[in-house]
């Protein structure tokens, strides 16, 4: 098996046990914490999720990339891990007390849950889950986090009783988080050693950080400033309706994002390489796997939306399905989004492009949750943040729309798309027949599950892949020759 093969089964091993985990702990946490429980845990957790981007300062990117690039020479890449490691670790320490500060003047509400939260923030400072993305060793991340995150499952099973656990459910989450980042380092030493580095090295990754660090900054403002938005301008209990729809939204997009995690070190490698025919066909070969399964997974999620929650939530927690429906939009769009970005602009070091992009997605969902958050609550962040990923996929396609295959691209995609709605159709017909139930489920899913699968294979196997490009250029071809007939 290749290497690219073999790193993103385990990705996908991976991304198929936190998809399971949810499907498990969900309905159980939901149920004995409420919406307003679990719009508590959200709140906080999207606070402290600010101070850890701050203490990380786009290291995960920047940190991926330099490390693929020095892993070919030993000195060069002890340095290199060296510096940002040290970097890291003082940015971590400064936050860390920034947030100490925060939390005893200004947090009055739910200090306890603030308080525990806090450990994440610790946990930031062993994480080195960068160096073994820019190394290609997936096997480690996945096998230790696979264990923890089935440990941290079983102990919220086993503590969690009642709403009063609020404090013990946030407890398991966050020590979960800081012994998976610590036991890693047990695997260090295989790979690389601390080395004795200049100030000038250590701040010399600073500039380029910052760059991504702006980017990140960006995309927190509609990955978590919504939430944010939302305990403040609306209630609690909207913010828990959209905690539990926005995870049945960005699961699966961790597997279909899953091969740009494993394709960013091995393409920024063959950039370093100068290797542009091997970077463009591998870029091709992602789009092709991500927009198929988007389609399959964005309509899916619409279609079964409305009785999913009720199903899995409860009755009380029946508007996650609306708005599961309203976000799975945004599934295609952060699947192309993600391609472009982690295996074209990060790799050929655009990193303007990125910021640029991300900072007109968090612009346009800022002003989109400030008008539409007061007055329809959970439901106008919904729709902020499908506005914000389609600002993000129109700023990058314009600014790389002379480098790739864009029209090819969306092209090819179109009759997927279509698959997708006769999929979504015959779903919603299964949905209003026989309501709210667990076989309803079970039909929705399976009978969608066919209808994609089965559409999809005939349509490559009768057709072609690029049957509709084809149509496209011969349709071109005769309009020009045509038009050079006439003239």
């Amino acid at each position: 098996m290749s290497n690219i093969k073999k790193n993103f089964a385990y990705q996908l091993f991976y991304q198929t046990l936190i998809s399971i985990i949810p499907f498990v702990t969900s309905p159980y946490i939901s149920r004995v914490l409420g919406a307003d429980g679990m719009g508590v845990y959200s709140y906080t957790f999207s606070v402290i999720t600010y101070f850890k981007i701050f203490a990380a300062l786009g290291i995960v990117q920047y940190g991926n990339r330099a490390i693929a690039k020095a892993k070919n020479d030993q000195n060069r890449l002890n340095r290199t891990f060296t510096s940002l490691f040290i970097l890291s670790t003082m940015l971590s320490l400064i936050v860390t007390s920034a947030y100490g500060l925060y939390w005893a003047v200004f947090v009055h509400d739910n200090a306890l849950i603030a308080l525990i939260q806090g450990i994440n923030l610790v946990a930031g400072i062993f994480d080195i889950n960068w160096f073994f993305f820019g190394m290609e060793q997936f096997e480690i991340t996945v096998t230790r986090n696979s264990i923890l995150k089935i440990l941290t499952m079983i102990a919220v099973f086993v503590f969690v009783k009642e709403k009063s656990d609020l404090w013990i459910y946030v407890c398991i989450v966050a020590v979960g988080n800081l012994v998976s980042t610590s036991a890693v380092w047990y695997f260090l030493p295989r790979f690389v050693k601390f080395t004795r580095v200049t100030k000038r090295e250590i701040f010399a990754h600073l500039r380029p950080m910052l760059v991504l660090f702006t980017a990140v900054i960006a995309v927190s403002v509609f990955s978590y400033m919504d939430k944010i938005m939302i305990g403040r301008l609306s209630e609690y209990a909207e913010l828990g309706y959209y905690e539990n729809a926005w995870k049945m939204i960005e699961f699966p997009v961790g597997f279909i994002t899953s091969l740009g995690t494993v394709m960013m070190p091995k393409l920024s490698n063959l950039v370093a390489k100068g290797d542009k025919k091997a970077v463009d066909h591998y870029i091709y070969q992602s789009m092709r796997f991500s927009m198929v399964s988007a389609f399959a997974v964005a309509f899916g999620i619409a279609g079964i939306g409305t009785e999913f929650a009720v199903v899995f939530w409860g009755k009380n927690f029946a508007r996650s399905g609306l708005l599961m429906v309203i976000m799975s939009a945004a599934i295609l769009l952060m699947s192309w989004n993600g391609v472009i970005r982690s295996q074209y602009i990060i790799p050929h070091e655009r990193d303007k492009i990125y910021v640029a992009a991300v900072w007109a997605g968090a612009g346009v969902n800022f002003a989109a949750n400030a008008l539409l958050i007061p007055k329809h609550g959970a439901a106008g962040a919904a729709i902020g943040t499908v506005l914000a990923y389609l600002a993000v996929w129109f700023v990058q396609n314009v600014n790389v729309r002379d480098s790739l295959s864009l029209v090819r691209y969306f092209l090819e995609s179109l009759p997927y798309a279509a698959i997708g709605l006769i999929m979504y159709a015959a779903i919603r017909a299964i949905g209003r027949v026989m309501g709210p139930t667990i076989p309803t489920l079970f039909a929705e899913v399976g009978a969608g599950a066919l209808i994609y699968i089965s559409l999809t294979l005939a349509y490559a196997k009768l057709f072609g892949d690029n049957f509709v490009l084809g149509k496209v250029r011969q349709t071109g071809q005769m309009i020009g020759k045509k038009l050079r007939l006439t003239a």
